[in-house]
C-alpha cells in the first residue's frame, strides 16, 4: 500500500519538480519527450463535486439544493435503477481488484461517475435523448461514455429477443441492462482512458528520441534553407496584400495562403482573369489549372490549413498573419510560417505582429525585411452619434452587430422604418451567399449593409461609414468588450480603397454609433496604441503525433493523446508559443471515436473537419465518418438527410428556416471536405454540386424576402415530417437529371 502511494505521489505531485532538477542547467527548453515519464497522469475530473474526488467508496449522486432539475433528482425509477445498478458495478469491478490494480481501477470508477455527474447536470440533456439512436454496435459493446446517459434511458428501444442475446443467461429486466451498459462503459473507461494515462510504456521504435517542445525544430527541411521573411505590415486598406501578390504573380513556384475560402477563390479569379495560370486549394473545392500536356499550374490559391508543407516554392504569400494569434486556428499560419519551404515567405497582416516574429525569425536563422503602409485614404471617428436612429442611415452605411438574430432583426427593422433596401452578412452564411450579397451592396442594388465581424476579413466592399451598434460580443462563454484589434479592423472597412483612385478620388471613410457610450468605446480603441501579440499558437502535425502514439498502449483513443500532448506542452513549451485550444477538435472527436474501424491517422484527419455545431450537421458527420468505418462507396442523396426542402415552394414556406439550410449546406460542404480526402468512398459529386446550389439559391431567396425573424423564440426551425417525403424527392430529382 505504502509503495503505491509512493509513486502516485511520485508521479502526480513530483513529477515536473524532479523533472526540472534533473535537467537544470543543462538547457532553457525541456525535451520532455526524451523521457517517458511525462505520459504518467492522473485522469481530468471536470463534473464530479470536490468532495467526492477522494470517496471512492460513493455510490449515489448528490446535487445542492440550488441544483437545477434533472432526471435523477425528478425521477424516483431512473434514480433506483442507476444507484442499484452502480453499486453492482462497484461490487463487480472494485471489490473484487488484483492486488496492484486498485488505484487504476479507482480512477476508472471516479471517471465513470464524473461522466454520469457531466450529462445529468446538463440543461440540454432531454434534447439529446430524444436525438440519440442507439446503433447495435453501442448496445453490445457500448464504447461512448458521453453518452452512457442517454443509452440508459433507452435501453428499452430493441426488443426483448436482442437483449435476451446480449444478456446471455441473465433475466431480461431493466436493471440488468442498466448493469451491462454501465459494466462496459466502466471497462472501456478502464482500459482506453485510465491505464494509457497512468502506466508508463516502453520504447519501441525510436520514438522516444521525438522532442516537440520547440516547434522551430519540427520542420527540418524548412530549418535547411536560408529563407527570405518579408513582412508587409499596415492597417487594414494599405495595399500590403497587393504588393505581396504582384510578387507571386511573378514566381514559377508558389501559393497564396488565406484565412477563408471565399478569398482564396477571389484570388484565383483575380489571377485567372489577369491571365495567370492558377490553381484552387481549399478544405472542399480543388481546381487544376492543367496546360494542353496536362501540367497543373505552378502558383495556387488555397486556405492556410492547406500549405503543403512538404513542397518547394519560389514565393508563398500568408495573409492576415496576425490570425497565428487565434486559439483554435492560429496553428495553421504559425506552422506555415515555421515550416514553408519557399525562398520567400511574404507574409501580410497587422504591426501588432511585428516583436512576435521578429523574436521567431531569431530562432529560425531566417533573413526577415519588413515593409511597413500607411492606410490609403483618410478615416475619422464622427464626433456625434446618429441623432436620428435609423432613420439617419443613409445609402453606403454599414451597420455592425454580433449576433445572427440581431443582424436579422436590424434588417427587418431598417426594411420597415425607411426606404432603405438592407444587405446582410453574417459567419455562417455560405460565402457564395456573402458574395452575393457584397455585390448587391457595392453595385449599388442595395442601400445598406448589416453584418457581422464577417467583414473585417475577406470581403471588398464599398463602405462609406462604419456604425457600431454595440461594443461588446460573445465570445462562447461570456460577453467582453471589442478590443482595440477589432475595433480598428471592423472601423477600418470604412472609406474602401478604389483601384485608380488619385489625388481628390482618396476616399474618406467615417465611423459612428447609436449610442453615446459605445462610441466613446470606440473611439478609445481606434485611438488605442497597438497591442503587439504576446505569442503564437501551435500544434503538432499529424506526423508527430503519429509517432507519439506509439508510446501509448495500442488502442489508445486520439482525445487521450491530444489531451496528454497538451497538457505537457503547455508547461514545457518556449514562452514565445500557446497551445491551440482543443476544444472544437475533441467535440468533433467525440462523434466518431469509438468507431474502432476508423485508422489512428484517419481520426486524426477527421478531426480537423469543419462540422459546425449543428445537431443535424453532427448527426449527419456520424453518418459520413460510419461510411469510412465501413469502406463503403456512397452518393450524397443515399443518406437519409432532408433534401426534399431544397424546392422553391418551400422559399415562402417560414416552417422552413434559415438554420434547416445553413446546416444542409454545411452537411453538403463537409460531403465536399471528405470526398477530397476520400475519393474512393464519396462519389457523385455532380448531384452534390446541384444541391450546393439549389441550397444557396433558397437561402438568398429567403434572405431576400425575409418578413420575420427565424431566430427570435419559439420561431419554428423543426424539419417536422419532412423525412417522410425523401423517397419521393430522391425519385423526381433522379428524373428530372436524367
Amino acid at each position: 500500500m505504502r509503495g503505491r502511494w509512493g509513486l502516485l505521489r511520485f508521479t502526480c505531485g513530483g513529477l515536473l519538480r524532479n523533472f526540472r532538477r534533473e535537467y537544470h542547467g543543462k538547457r532553457n527548453s525541456l525535451r520532455i519527450f526524451e523521457d517517458n515519464r511525462w505520459l504518467v497522469q492522473k485522469p481530468s475530473l471536470t463534473s464530479i463535486p470536490p468532495q467526492e474526488r477522494s470517496q471512492v467508496d460513493a455510490i449515489g449522486f448528490m446535487f445542492g439544493r440550488n441544483a437545477p432539475e434533472n432526471i435523477y433528482t425528478s425521477d424516483e425509477n431512473f434514480k433506483e435503477l442507476l444507484d442499484k445498478s452502480m453499486h453492482h458495478v462497484y461490487n463487480q469491478k472494485l471489490t473484487a481488484s488484483f492486488a496492484g490494480q486498485e488505484n487504476y481501477k479507482d480512477y476508472a470508477w471516479l471517471k465513470l461517475r464524473d461522466y454520469i455527474y457531466g450529462q445529468l447536470k446538463d440543461g440540454s440533456l432531454q434534447e439529446k435523448v430524444k436525438q440519440y439512436k442507439p446503433s447495435l454496435t453501442q448496445l453490445i459493446k457500448p464504447s461512448c461514455p458521453a453518452h452512457v446517459v442517454p443509452q440508459l434511458i433507452k435501453v428499452d428501444d430493441y426488443d426483448s429477443n436482442t437483449w435476451q442475446t446480449i444478456l446471455k443467461n441473465k433475466v431480461d429486466s431493466k436493471l440488468n441492462k442498466y448493469v451491462h451498459f454501465l459494466s462496459q462503459t466502466y471497462d472501456y473507461i478502464y482500459e482506453q482512458e485510465v491505464l494509457p494515462l497512468m502506466m508508463k510504456t516502453k520504447k519501441t521504435d525510436g520514438s522516444d528520441d521525438v522532442d516537440i517542445s520547440n516547434p522551430v525544430e519540427w520542420f527540418a527541411e524548412a530549418r535547411k534553407m536560408k529563407r527570405h521573411i518579408i513582412m508587409h505590415i499596415g492597417p487594414t486598406n494599405s495595399g500590403k496584400t497587393y504588393r505581396a501578390l504582384q510578387q507571386l504573380k511573378h514566381a514559377n513556384r508558389g501559393y497564396y495562403a488565406g484565412p477563408l475560402r471565399l478569398l482564396a477563390r477571389e484570388i484565383y479569379d483575380r489571377f485567372q482573369k489577369d491571365g495567370v495560370r492558377c490553381n484552387l486549394l481549399t478544405g472542399e473545392e480543388v481546381i487544376h489549372d492543367l496546360d494542353s500536356a496536362g501540367n497543373p499550374a505552378g502558383l495556387t490559391s488555397g486556405t492556410v490549413e492547406m500549405v503543403p508543407l512538404t513542397q518547394d516554392f519560389d514565393v508563398v504569400v500568408l495573409d492576415e498573419i496576425q490570425m497565428m494569434a487565434d486559439l483554435d486556428r492560429g496553428w495553421a499560419w504559425s506552422n506555415a510560417l515555421l515550416g514553408a519551404k519557399a525562398r520567400e515567405v511574404h507574409v501580410c497582416g497587422e504591426k501588432s505582429t511585428l516583436p512576435l516574429i521578429k523574436n521567431i525569425i531569431k530562432m529560425t536563422g531566417d533573413k526577415l525585411t519588413v515593409n511597413e503602409y500607411e492606410r490609403l485614404g483618410k478615416l475619422k471617428v464622427e464626433d456625434w452619434v446618429l441623432p436620428k436612429g435609423y432613420k439617419s442611415l443613409r445609402k453606403g452605411d454599414c451597420v455592425v452587430a454580433f449576433s445572427k438574430k440581431r443582424i436579422l432583426d436590424l434588417k427587418l427593422r431598417i426594411e420597415k422604418d425607411t426606404n432603405l433596401k438592407v444587405a446582410v452578412i453574417y459567419g455562417s452564411l455560405p460565402p457564395e451567399t456573402r458574395i452575393q450579397q457584397a455585390h448587391l451592396f457595392n453595385s449599388g442594388e442595395y442601400d445598406i449593409m448589416v453584418a457581422s465581424d464577417a467583414i473585417g476579413m475577406g470581403l471588398n466592399l464599398s463602405i462609406d461609414r462604419v456604425i457600431f451598434t454595440t461594443d461588446v460580443k460573445f465570445n462562447g462563454k461570456e460577453l467582453v468588450e471589442l478590443s482595440s484589434s477589432n475595433i480598428k479592423q471592423i472601423g477600418g472597412r470604412a472609406g474602401r480603397f478604389k483601384s485608380g483612385s488619385q489625388g481628390q478620388d482618396i476616399p474618406q471613410g467615417f465611423i459612428t454609433t447609436f449610442d453615446p457610450s459605445v462610441l466613446s468605446t470606440i473611439r478609445r480603441g481606434m485611438d488605442a496604441p497597438i497591442d503587439y501579440l504576446q505569442s503564437a499558437v501551435i500544434w503538432p502535425t499529424d506526423e508527430i503525433c503519429g509517432n507519439i502514439i506509439t508510446k501509448f498502449p495500442p488502442g489508445t483513443p486520439p482525445s487521450v493523446l491530444l489531451k496528454a500532448i497538451a497538457l505537457r506542452l503547455e508547461k514545457s513549451s518556449h514562452k514565445l508559443f500557446t497551445m491551440s485550444d482543443l476544444k472544437n477538435k475533441l467535440n468533433v472527436l467525440a462523434i466518431f471515436e469509438h468507431m474502432d474501424d476508423i485508422a489512428f491517422f484517419d481520426k486524426l484527419r477527421l478531426s480537423n473537419a469543419p462540422v459546425k455545431d449543428l445537431p443535424l450537421v453532427r448527426n449527419a458527420f456520424a453518418q459520413f465518418c460510419d461510411t469510412i468505418a465501413k469502406r463503403q462507396t456512397r452518393g450524397l442523396l443515399s443518406y437519409p438527410f432532408p433534401f426534399e426542402v431544397l424546392d422553391y415552394k418551400c422559399i415562402t414556406d417560414e416552417k422552413f428556416g434559415l438554420e434547416l439550410y445553413e446546416s444542409l449546406y454545411n452537411i453538403i460542404m463537409l460531403y465536399f471536405w471528405l470526398g477530397n480526402r476520400y475519393p474512393s468512398y464519396f462519389i457523385d459529386y455532380e448531384s452534390a454540386t446541384d444541391l450546393k446550389y439549389f441550397c444557396e439559391l433558397i437561402i438568398f431567396e429567403k434572405l431576400d424576402r425575409l418578413k420575420k425573424n427565424p431566430y427570435n423564440k419559439g420561431a419554428p426551425q423543426s424539419v417536422g415530417s419532412i423525412y417522410k417525403q425523401r423517397a419521393h424527392f430522391v425519385n423526381q430529382y433522379t428524373r428530372k437529371r436524367n
